[in-house]
């Protein structure tokens, strides 16, 4: 396996790794191991399927080509303007996110260490200037400060499975959920993140259009996300007991609820310490990431009027819509990443397969049966999901936030 397909497979996994993991034992605490690992499972499956029939489309297209260019192509005006939405939505809810679950890190920090009170919208602000303007400075510094985060995030992550693994219980990895509605709940968050489709058209790019090299590495980038999170999940879940954890989350909404679960295994205050590094790592390695993306997105759009020239006034519409979500709705973290997945849904499910088809009738080229089995059922999936977060909304369904 050369370089470039290990650095793809690294790409993809460290685009679907990140914040929306610490959310994870936070809806999984009332659904319990097994039920968990089989949605994972189910998903991954779906994810990795569709990221395999987006590189198909490119079999006949340049691969220099982007994503904006593909949907025009196949679907026309109006699937480009769809996708387009989907994809500015969907960055501005991650953002949203990250800025909540930031601000309610560094809240507890301020308070645990330094004795610094402060209200989660006023630690909203301070994130949202003191991280948002590392992004104002460019991709240069972005990337230096990702590589730092992303190697500090790693070795953390790694200190608290190792001390973790030493406190699981099997009866609490055989727990069974304690309410069905949570199963459903508890979709939307682990469906988006698995989303990594948005790195595929860079990643056709860099493999210059190599079918089986592509291949490869969206099978074995999404297979490391899931073994990644099995394993988070299980020394997490299988650790603390589970009606424990889920009274804890009831009480302490966000991630204060899952550091706080987490600081119960040991009486040692060291746990404590990893806890806090990782997460906070793994939050602003996605904030920055996704941030970016967004100024530079936002920048691209804009690029006609006359404000494009002026970084400030592109720093504000990037940042301050998610900032008043996260003053309004300080422990909106799983929310905000709940919202995510009906943009998600869009981008990797719904416009991989109808591209594919697209592909597909203007070559006169029959689709199998088993494709259009696969079809149906991914299709079935992704309406399903937008219905569960539907309901979640109207207050049908708990929302475990």
């Amino acid at each position: 396996m050369n370089s470039k397909i290990i650095g793809s497979i690294l790409i993809i996994a460290g685009t679907a790794i990140g914040g929306g993991m610490l959310a994870m034992p936070i809806i999984s605490s009332g659904v319990g191991f097994p039920g968990i690992t089989l949605i994972m499972v189910l998903i991954w499956l779906a994810m990795c399927y569709t990221a395999i029939l987006l590189v198909e489309t490119y079999r006949y297209n340049n691969p220099d080509d982007g994503l904006s260019t593909m949907t025009y192509k196949y679907l026309g005006k109006a699937g480009s303007i769809v996708t387009g939405i989907s994809m500015l939505t969907l960055m501005f809810a991650l953002v949203s996110a990250y800025i909540a679950g930031g601000s309610d890190i560094l809240r507890l920090n301020l308070s645990k260490w330094l004795d610094i009170e402060l209200t989660p919208q006023v630690t909203a602000l301070i994130f949202t200037v003191l991280f948002g303007g590392i992004v104002a400075l460019g991709a240069r510094v972005v990337d230096f400060a990702t590589k730092w985060l992303f190697l500090i995030k790693l070795g953390f992550l790694l200190i608290i499975v190792l001390i973790m693994f030493g406190y699981i219980q099997i009866e609490n990895l055989l727990q069974l959920p304690m309410e069905r509605a949570l199963v459903f709940s508890s979709i939307p968050v682990i469906f988006t993140s698995f989303g990594f489709h948005i790195v595929v058209p860079s990643l056709v790019k860099y493999l210059d259009g190599n079918l089986k090299d592509l291949k490869k590495a969206f099978v074995y980038g999404s297979l490391l996300p899931l073994i990644v999170y099995i394993i988070w999940q299980s020394s997490i879940l299988g650790s603390i007991n589970p009606q424990v954890f889920f009274d804890i989350i009831q009480e302490n909404k966000g991630l204060e609820g899952m550091i706080k679960a987490v600081s119960t295994v040991s009486q040692s205050n060291w746990l404590q310490i990893p806890i806090n590094v990782f997460t906070a790592a793994a939050i602003l390695t996605s904030f920055l990431g996704v941030a970016l993306a967004l100024f530079d997105y936002i920048k691209d759009l804009a690029k006609k009027k006359s404000f494009s020239k002026r970084p400030f006034i592109i720093y504000l519409i990037t940042f301050i819509p998610p900032l008043l979500f996260a003053l309004y709705y300080p422990k909106g973290f799983v929310v905000a990443l709940s919202y995510a997945a009906i943009s998600v849904v869009i981008t990797s499910l719904f416009i991989p397969i109808l591209m594919y088809i697209k592909v597909k009738q203007e070559r006169k080229e029959k689709i199998s049966f088993f494709q259009k089995i696969a079809f149906t059922l991914i299709m079935a999936f992704g309406v399903a999901i937008l219905i569960i977060q539907t309901l979640m909304t109207m207050g049908k369904l708990p929302i475990l936030d």
